[in-house]
């Protein structure tokens, strides 16, 4: 009997601590647009720059690579539409689990309560 009472008052705190926990995420996910890291091939010839918003920035392709313009602007669009595929496909899987526990269903990019997630414009 007691412990149903325990978790209405760790629902109730968690509640009250929403609209903080809210802010924290948006400034969370405001630092995410500044992050880079780079990533390389093992022999060098490609180098890729990626962002904490989950998008490629930059592909750089040594002459050694046949590097072009062209090509690098191609790669970059390629691995973005696979970036943005596989989140869609992420979306999916949470929303159909999301519902089997009788939860509102996010839409594209979010979290209930949280906003949009980085990288995601659906």
């Amino acid at each position: 009997m007691f412990d149903g009472l325990k978790n209405i008052g760790a629902m109730a705190s968690l509640m009250k601590d929403l609209p903080k926990m809210q802010a924290r995420m948006q400034e969370v996910r405001d630092s995410l647009a500044e992050i880079r890291v780079t990533g390389a091939s093992v022999d060098g010839l490609v180098e890729v720059i990626a962002g904490g918003d989950l998008k490629i920035h930059n592909v750089q392709i040594s002459e050694a690579g046949g590097a072009d313009s062209f090509l690098q602007e191609r790669v970059r669009e390629a691995v973005n539409a696979a970036l943005v595929a596989a989140q869609a496909e992420a979306h999916a899987r949470l929303s159909e689990v999301a519902a089997e526990m009788g939860l509102p269903t996010p839409s594209a990019g979010q979290l209930p309560g949280m906003g949009q997630l980085p990288g995601m414009d659906m």
